[in-house]
């Protein structure tokens, strides 16, 4: 009896313990090793943050000033609205760069232009645009001064850009209006590009992007739409496939798999470059919306699996895409900006 006894412990012991081992596994392919960091610039001056998409950080409450653009110098976090502001402590506190208020283009508020301010890895130098000229600093954000490396010497007048880019390859541009177009490449000086094919020229206002090593300037009326470079602005081509004379209030190359270039368009959808062509991309984010920026996310596992997220940033909501930017679904109401 003792004996039968002893075995139906023993028993009860290793069942118990098998059990026990089996609740507590842990399946470590859903366990993230690498997030992504995303910051939401909103209508009202709003701006948050998130790594998962599910809590949002308040980074700066409303102010009804228009986040126009958000990003990162070095280890500092940068964004611009009526002012530019820095932050040393990633957001818990941001403070203003000097000599303000800024003599921003008032173009952004006319327009809504994106792409004013530009952060060089290069050079690590912060770039960016006012109705005063190119300003440029060397502090991260903290303090800005004059361009002065130009080729010839400062232009006269003074040149005054819509926007500023910078390729793959390291080389920037900006852009004033269609006749005038600036190219810095790496370690050298600002230079005028002497054009070929021309964009269009008239009184449109026109701002500058690109798609890997091709320059993409787009006009914002959409009248004449968007143009592609693949020689650095000497030859322009113009792209096909979005409708005519609806306001383009963005274009970016967003990270993903394929490097897709967006467009989003003020009640006309948004849309992606497909060679010279754009075809429609935005199923799921209604027609009436005003869609300002997508951008791209990456998410690394424990397994080393990688998998891509899409972020669309309108004036009814924050829009998240699984599949590439090919379909979308409401995450988070609100009026948004700009996405970085």
């Amino acid at each position: 009896m003792r004996v039968y006894i002893q075995i139906l412990l023993f028993g009860l012991f290793v069942l118990g313990f098998m059990g026990c081992k089996k609740y507590n596994q842990v399946d470590n392919s859903g366990t993230v090793k690498t997030p992504y960091i995303l910051y939401v610039g909103g209508y009202y001056g709003t701006l948050h943050k998130t790594n998962d998409a599910l809590y949002f950080n308040t980074l700066f409450p409303t102010d009804h000033s228009t986040v126009r653009q958000v990003l990162a110098a070095d280890t500092m976090l940068l964004y611009l609205k009526e002012n530019f502001y820095f932050s040393r402590n990633e957001g818990a506190a941001f403070k203003q760069s000097n000599d303000h208020p800024r003599n921003f283009e008032d173009l952004f508020y006319k327009y809504f232009l994106p792409n004013q301010s530009l952060y060089d890895k290069i050079d690590k130098t912060v770039y960016l645009c006012t109705s005063t000229g190119l300003e440029k600093s060397t502090d991260n954000g903290v303090t800005f001064a004059a361009e002065t490396n130009w080729t010839p010497p400062t232009p006269n007048p003074v040149v005054k850009p819509t926007s500023i880019t910078q390729l793959d390859n390291g080389n920037m541009y900006f852009i004033k209006d269609s006749a005038n177009i600036y190219e810095k490449k790496v370690a050298g000086s600002w230079t005028k590009i002497s054009q070929n094919k021309f964009l269009p020229k008239d009184t449109t206002v026109w701002y500058i992007t690109h798609q890997n090593n091709d320059l993409i300037a787009i006009d914002f009326s959409g009248k004449y739409g968007v143009a592609v470079s693949t020689d650095a602005g000497v030859n322009w081509n113009m792209c096909t496939g979005l409708p005519k004379n609806r306001k383009i209030l963005f274009g970016s190359q967003s990270l993903s798999l394929n490097n897709s270039f967006f467009v989003g368009l003020d009640s006309a959808g948004l849309h992606r470059l497909q060679g010279t062509t754009f075809i429609p991309s935005g199923h799921g984010i209604p027609w009436y919306a005003k869609v300002h920026f997508v951008v791209g996310k990456k998410v690394v596992y424990r397994t080393d699996v990688e998998r891509y997220y899409h972020f669309c940033a309108t004036d009814i909501g924050l829009y998240i895409s699984e599949n590439d930017g090919l379909d979308w679904r409401l995450l988070r109401e609100g009026a948004y900006s700009t996405l970085y």
